[in-house]
């Protein structure tokens, strides 16, 4: 009987002493906590001043504890006395001979179920397995640290504060306590924090170029609105001074056919005139063999014939006078009529040229007309294009207002 009351007397000492490097321990545990907190803030501004590349991102690896591997059959007794040769110690898992964890005690679970009145009595001999969780949180080391984050949240309130066991090809590679988790997490949104930061400044800078493209395009634009103005303008005089030149050489033609009409009857007239000349010339040959018959026969009269033969020889000498100007009209007529066919063969060779001329004016005209109708196109478009890039300009600015006013926010 004594033995059974001095029993728990003795351990509830050793648990007292127990308890007392426990506490010593958490305290240590929370100043380290503490300066692994600074040392996070650290890691974390240095993450935000060196640019917050993605390869800056946290792994499980870099925080995993390494704890020891205890067999199922492990006494309570035994786990205590590791507790308190290693008081950093966070937990302890429960596993295989072949390194496969399967179970997870927590040091202060653990320890709290051995402070009760009988705690040591009842649980010093027994397995520890008997305050193992069976179903822990198990990860790979290599898996990626924000699901590994989601997934300790979601777990239940009972065991949102256990640690996570990290394996390695199936076997336990150590943990991650919920400082480093809050750690890792804390990386984890200073560096998206640090590449939403990055996405909107160049979002900005690509928004301002976009912005001053869209201004430049609408001046452009502008610029080419008012070229094609200028251009339309010029096509209009041009047409008109083709018109004008078209409607000249119209009549140029017109009159040069009016001429070569007059050409045609002036030859006509001159064959007519030549034709009179050649019977004048007839009349006045035979006016000439009449004189010599009637000068032949006053000869003949003699005395009486002598004021007969001076007539006959006026008439013969007016006879030779006719027909020398017979043949001088004739000449003349001829000279005429040579020139007046040349002037028909230039005005005709003029009139095809001057109506080629005529023709290529009118397809310069209808190439004015195209223009034109291309040039009020053009104008079109520019004013659509000045329009659009003006408003997307607008939408532009506005887009960037909104990034600095989300800059300036974060």
């Amino acid at each position: 009987m004594r033995l059974k009351t001095r029993e728990p007397k003795r351990g509830r000492a050793i648990l007292s002493t127990l308890y007392a490097d426990l506490e010593q321990s958490i305290r240590a545990n929370g100043n380290r906590a503490q300066e692994g907190n600074a040392s996070a803030q650290g890691h974390t501004e240095a993450s935000t001043q060196g640019g917050g590349d993605s390869g800056d991102r946290p792994t499980p690896a870099e925080y995993c504890r390494m704890v020891p591997l205890l067999e199922a059959q492990t006494s309570c007794r035994e786990v205590l006395e590791l507790i308190k040769e290693q008081p950093d110690l966070p937990c302890v898992v429960i596993g295989g001979k072949e390194g496969v964890p399967y179970g997870l005690v927590m040091r202060d679970t653990f320890y709290r179920k051995l402070t009760g009145r009988f705690g040591a009595d009842l649980y010093f001999a027994r397995p520890v397995e008997r305050f193992a969780d069976m179903q822990p949180l198990i990860a790979d080391i290599g898996a990626d640290p924000g699901l590994l984050i989601q997934q300790a949240l979601d777990r239940p309130e009972s065991q949102f504060y256990d640690c996570v066991i990290l394996t390695d090809h199936g076997q336990l590679a150590g943990v991650l306590t919920v400082l480093d988790l809050m750690i890792m997490s804390g990386l984890l949104q200073t560096g998206a924090e640090q590449r939403r930061r990055q996405t909107v400044a160049e979002s900005f800078r690509h928004v301002t170029g976009m912005e001053e493209s869209l201004q430049q395009v609408a001046e452009a634009a502008n610029a080419t609105l008012i070229e094609c103005r200028r251009m339309k303008e010029w096509s209009l005089n041009g047409r008109s001074k083709l018109d004008e030149v078209s409607q000249s050489y119209s009549n140029v033609v017109e009159r040069m056919n009016e001429n070569q009409q007059q050409v045609a009857r002036l030859i006509q007239d001159v064959d007519t005139i030549s034709a009179l000349t050649r019977t004048i010339s007839e009349l006045a040959d035979k006016s000439n063999l009449l004189a010599m018959n009637a000068s032949i026969e006053a000869a003949h009269a003699g005395e009486h014939g002598r004021g007969f033969q001076v007539v006959a020889a006026e008439v013969r000498s007016l006879a030779g006078q006719t027909r020398q100007l017979a043949a001088d009209i004739s000449g003349l007529l001829g000279s005429i009529s040579r020139l007046a066919k040349e002037t028909g063969a230039l005005t005709t060779a003029g009139v095809g040229e001057i109506t080629a001329s005529a023709e290529l004016l009118g397809e310069g005209s209808r190439m004015f007309g195209e223009l034109e109708k291309a040039v009020e196109h053009v104008a079109g478009t520019g004013e659509t294009v000045n329009r659009l890039a003006g408003d997307t300009a607008m939408r532009a600015a506005v887009i960037r207002q909104e990034l600095e006013k989300g800059s300036s926010f974060a």
